[in-house]
């Protein structure tokens, strides 16, 4: 349905996306001028062309903060299985 006060308005309700209720297109004026139906088609046809958003990637310093972060733990757990191996054999 094409709706508006100043600007003409095409709302799509359910489009075929996991991520999106709902799309609102803003017809242009050379738009406005086209058939409603052809409108519609054109609204369809961008709505479909959606995908999953790229996922964000990180930089650099949060892979390094990363491969840190598992060192630490690995050495954490290295050195209480040493601590809990030197109890059990002295008791």
């Amino acid at each position: 349905m094409i709706k508006g006060v100043n600007k003409q308005v095409l709302e799509v309700t359910n489009p075929e996306s996991p991520y999106f209720d709902k799309i609102i297109f803003f017809v242009s004026a050379d738009g406005a001028a086209q058939s409603e139906e052809k409108i519609k088609n054109e609204a369809q046809s961008v709505a479909s062309q959606l995908r999953k958003p790229p996922k964000s990637r990180r930089s650099r310093r949060d892979k390094i903060l990363s491969i840190v972060f598992a060192v630490c733990g690995i050495g954490a757990g290295a050195a209480l299985m040493l601590l809990l191996g030197t109890i059990v054999q002295g008791v």
